[in-house]
């Protein structure tokens, strides 16, 4: 064993022994009975309740809508911020499901509104030392402290308004699995892919007929025009540099947002 090999393992220790910050801890905005639990772990929890409708035979949805509830970050994480954590996680949802769906511009079809109920802040200081430590240290290496999280609730209606699923979720970054970013909104943003693919798997959609590939080339299409597309040079960057979602994420660009509607 080189003398590097063993300098390094008590950071692995640490590592190991740290694991994954723990579920942003707020109250989901979907409540009530009936509920169960998908996953149910410190740092990973997913809760699903099956709607009265099923998934429609014609599957034509309103692009995704995502609203940043009141309360749902600290002063660490500005308005601005948390707004570009909410369409992340709206686009994830878009790219996502775009192979089962029809996306719709119009105010017609099924719904699928994201309620982001927590934002957990992240330490800048903390990504940009352990990519300093990720230069040296063999394998992927990020110190396990100032990670943050992320918690939504999503409804998915039909086009009468009839819910078809809702998922409570919330996960806390992990060391092993998400790329350390200089940014307080780092994690956070990392986190919104998980989600949207929570949804897909909460609705078993691997199980349905795919949309031709046209279709699934104008879905995509529709997300980006409406979400923006991540910077492939950045996010290549961001395999060596701790770069932060406002440096390679273009939602400035973007329309803003429309709130979903209230749910009955």
């Amino acid at each position: 064993m080189t003398n590097f090999t063993r300098s390094a393992l008590p950071l692995l220790a640490l590592l190991l022994s740290a694991g994954c910050a723990s579920v942003p801890k707020s109250a989901p905005s979907v409540a009530g009975d009936g509920f169960s639990a998908v996953r149910d772990q410190a740092h990973y929890q997913v809760r699903v309740r099956p709607g009265e409708a099923a998934w429609p035979a014609s599957p034509v949805f309103r692009l995704p809508e995502a609203l940043v509830l009141d309360g749902a970050h600290d002063d660490r994480i500005t308005a601005s911020q948390a707004e570009l954590v909410a369409n992340h996680a709206a686009r994830s949802v878009c790219a996502t499901l775009a192979p089962w769906v029809r996306w719709v511009t119009a105010d017609d079809g099924g719904r699928i509104a994201l309620e982001l109920s927590r934002i957990g802040a992240s330490s800048s200081a903390m990504a940009t030392t352990s990519a300093l430590l990720d230069a040296v240290v063999p394998g992927p290496f990020r110190l396990p402290a100032g990670l943050g999280g992320l918690g939504i609730a999503t409804r998915v209606e039909d086009a009468a308004g009839t819910p078809v699923l809702e998922m409570q979720w919330a996960r806390g970054a992990n060391p092993l699995l998400h790329r350390a970013r200089a940014s307080s909104i780092g994690d956070a943003w990392e986190l919104a892919p998980s989600n949207a693919r929570d949804v897909r798997d909460a609705l078993r959609l691997s199980e349905m007929a795919r949309q031709p590939n046209d279709i699934q080339a104008a879905n995509i299409a529709a997300c980006e025009e409406r979400f923006g597309r991540v910077s492939l040079v950045g996010r290549a960057a961001s395999m060596v540099l701790p770069l932060p979602p406002e440096a390679i994420d273009p939602s400035d660009d973007v329309p803003p947002p429309t709130p979903p509607s209230p749910t009955p």
